[in-house]
């Protein structure tokens, strides 16, 4: 059997760059969908912004004080920012608005 040299180095660098190109890819769990809990437990951080965001509004809400007239505004943003970070941590459940909401 001849081998051709050039053959033989395309071969053996397309093989490299394919384990290579495979090998960054991020792997997914086979056990089964994702959860809120497995989500929250791999972004700790995220979770503790929505806590003290979450206390902050409570916090607006119950002043009686309008902050110069900013608490409207104020309240509104960051109930968006919550459910803007609540998105982007739950992105890959797939949940649509309305159940993004519904979450504690």
């Amino acid at each position: 059997m001849k081998f051709n040299l050039r053959t033989l180095i395309s071969t053996s660098t397309f093989s490299v760059i394919t384990v290579l190109a495979l090998g960054s890819q991020p792997m997914i769990a086979a056990a089964g969908p994702l959860t809120i809990q497995q989500e929250d437990a791999a972004h700790p951080r995220i979770v503790e912004a929505i806590h003290h965001m979450r206390e902050a509004l409570h916090e607006m809400e119950a002043a009686p004080d309008d902050f110069g007239g900013n608490k409207a505004a104020a309240i509104h943003d960051t109930k968006i920012a919550i459910h803007s970070l609540r998105k982007a941590l739950y992105f890959r459940l797939h949940m649509d608005d309305a159940a993004i909401d519904r979450i504690p």
